[in-house]
């Protein structure tokens, strides 16, 4: 399977979301930079169901689908292309790294369901939590 790595400017690795990214690429694009999320990837075949926090990033990971949000206050600084620090110039959708088999209603679904978790209080994640396990 190939992947596609899209960014806001044409790079040696990434392209261009604006130039290359299809329409259903940039509806999630948009929707995601919305919600304040910088990176979004799209596995292949590898599924993961949990919640991480590291240094610089929250990650909401759904079946294929991994979400990755900056955290109020990082540990460390982290930066895309240029030397801009991420946070200030530097807001919003970063990376889109999609699998050539997405699947943008998955997708699109996820970004929904990380809205709610992100909005909603700790009865309500847990409900999706269970709704998620049983579904």
């Amino acid at each position: 399977m190939a992947k596609i790595v899209y960014g806001k400017r044409n790079t040696a690795t990434v392209d261009s979301i604006y130039d290359y990214g299809s329409i259903s690429e940039k509806a999630i694009w948009n929707y995601a930079n919305s919600l304040g999320v910088n990176i979004i990837r799209v596995r292949a075949n590898k599924e993961r169901y949990e919640t991480t926090t590291g240094d610089t990033f929250n990650g909401y990971h759904v079946g294929k689908v991994s979400i990755y949000q900056q955290k109020p206050k990082p540990n460390k600084p982290l930066h895309f292309v240029r030397r801009t620090p991420l946070g200030k110039d530097n807001k919003g959708m970063q990376i889109l790294e999609v699998a050539d088999n997405l699947d943008t209603q998955e997708v699109l679904k996820t970004l929904q369901d990380y809205e709610y978790y992100t909005t909603n209080g700790f009865f309500a994640r847990l409900g999706l939590t269970f709704k998620r396990m049983f579904a």
